[in-house]
């Protein structure tokens, strides 16, 4: 199962807020699950907050991420991006690159943030209740 794991899981992992991301990368270990993240997610992630005017953290950050496959975006999740965005069904360009990417390779989200998505149907979330 491939599933892109979202900024948001990736933080509240970083700042001990939740076991979420802990059990998808030992779904990941067992060979169960490929977390994959993309260039957006990795952006938004190292400009949290907490990351600004700490090097150690930020550091400790850029490690974690070789946890995750990258999925560069192409052509066709930009194409994909303007369509989403000029139908209104997303907001957040960054939340239309993170969706782009799912459903140009049929992953699956995680992610709690599914109200972001909600005028996207065909996308497939990874139940984060499933995890536990």
């Amino acid at each position: 199962m491939n599933i892109v794991v979202d900024t948001d899981i990736l933080i509240d992992f970083s700042f001990d807020k939740s076991e979420t991301l802990s059990n998808l990368l030992e779904k990941q270990h067992r060979k169960e699950a490929n977390l994959f993240i993309n260039p957006v997610i990795i952006t938004e992630y190292l400009t949290d907050q907490k990351l600004i005017n700490n090097r150690v953290l930020e550091n400790e950050a850029l490690e974690f991420l070789h946890s995750f496959d990258i999925v560069e975006i192409t052509e066709k999740e930009a194409i994909l991006v303007a369509r989403l965005l000029r139908e209104k069904r997303i907001i957040f360009l960054g939340d239309a690159y993170i969706a782009a990417t799912c459903l140009t390779r049929n992953f699956k989200l995680a992610t709690r943030n599914k109200k972001h998505f909600k005028q996207i149907p065909q996308l497939k979330f990874y139940e984060i209740d499933s995890l536990n």
